[in-house]
């Protein structure tokens, strides 16, 4: 009875509000501490009924950011950056709308099952530090998660998102292995990146040695020394290049650092720290070539930063949408 009451404590709480409870339940959702048990009850408070799924697929919506689709289609018509001919609008409506429909409830089901899953995340514009019992660490980049299991021969961590910066404590009985959508990373001991990305992996060594496979063994593994990198994706392994940049690595020490870096590179690199869109009205100004350092801890401020220290105008529309030239 005890255990019972404990699992139901979040409806029991809240008046039978079900807004209410689906609120806690994302939230605690979203926890590092999630037992298997409220899992199990969150599952079963999903099924009890329809609005119940309903209510919970609202917040999730709401989270991700939803208004953002009509703050841009105004905008976007305003700033004369969509097309003009109306007649265009009227035939592919209907196939938008339920495009769009089909892609959001993909997400939601993908961000559920990564709240599921996980044993730690990080929010859009956090990082986070995860010290593992056997002196390992991991650090998650923004919007990152991870799920982690450290008993048995080996040791072992999912990447379902995002990118996250290892620090492997050496055991030579105890391989360290970090499976992401499309690679498996094999360490006894090193500093390294792993960064999911839409349709590909990709694998950053500082120091030591990894041994990188792609999930479908398509291709013989690569080992990766110092300061080399390599990208996978559904076709197999890349070629080792060298890590020649330290945009993709500084934001481990709290920076983003960019030495002659394309406008385009460092700005992706700024909005996975913030929701919203970018949208280039002069493509020329993409290539432009920047050096600089933006601190992480202003991530809602960094594109404007950015716009201080560049010849650039940048307009902000909304908090979401930015047009820059």
């Amino acid at each position: 009875m005890k255990q019972e009451n404990e699992k139901n404590s979040l409806e029991s709480g809240l008046n039978n509000d079900i807004d209410e409870q689906a609120v806690a339940w994302f939230i605690r959702l979203r926890a590092d501490n999630v037992s298997s048990e409220e899992k199990a009850s969150f599952l079963l408070w999903l099924n009890q009924d329809d609005l119940h799924r309903e209510t919970f697929n609202e917040i999730s919506k709401l989270w991700g950011d939803a208004g953002l689709l009509q703050a841009l289609g105004q905008a976007a018509e305003k700033h004369r950056i969509a097309p003009q001919k109306k007649t265009a609008s009227i035939y592919f409506k209907l196939p938008l709308a339920m495009a769009a429909c089909l892609a959001l409830t993909f997400l939601l089901r993908n961000e559920l099952a990564i709240l599921m899953q996980g044993d730690y995340s990080t929010r859009v514009g956090e990082r986070k530090t995860v010290y593992f019992d056997d002196g390992s660490t991991a650090m998650l980049n923004t919007d990152s998660a991870i799920a982690v299991s450290m008993e048995g021969p080996q040791r072992g961590v999912e990447l379902l998102k995002g990118e996250v910066y290892f620090e492997v404590k050496p055991d030579p009985n105890r391989p360290f292995i970090v499976q992401a959508d499309h690679s498996t990373t094999r360490v006894l001991g090193t500093r390294f990146f792993v960064h999911e990305k839409s349709g590909s992996d990709e694998v950053k060594v500082v120091s030591g040695r990894v041994e990188v496979s792609d999930r479908g063994a398509l291709k013989q593994p690569q080992i990766l020394h110092d300061r080399e990198a390599v990208s996978i994706n559904a076709a197999g392994l890349g070629e080792t290049r060298i890590l020649d940049s330290a945009l993709a690595t500084s934001w481990v020490n709290g920076f983003l650092v960019f030495e002659n870096a394309p406008l385009e590179s460092v700005i992706n690199q700024i909005r996975r720290y913030r929701t919203g869109v970018v949208v280039y009205k002069d493509n020329t100004l993409r290539e432009l070539k920047i050096n600089g350092r933006i601190n992480l801890r202003e991530s809602d401020d960094m594109l404007k930063v950015l716009g201080k220290n560049l010849s650039v105008k940048m307009t902000y529309l909304t908090d979401w949408l930015v047009i820059v030239g």
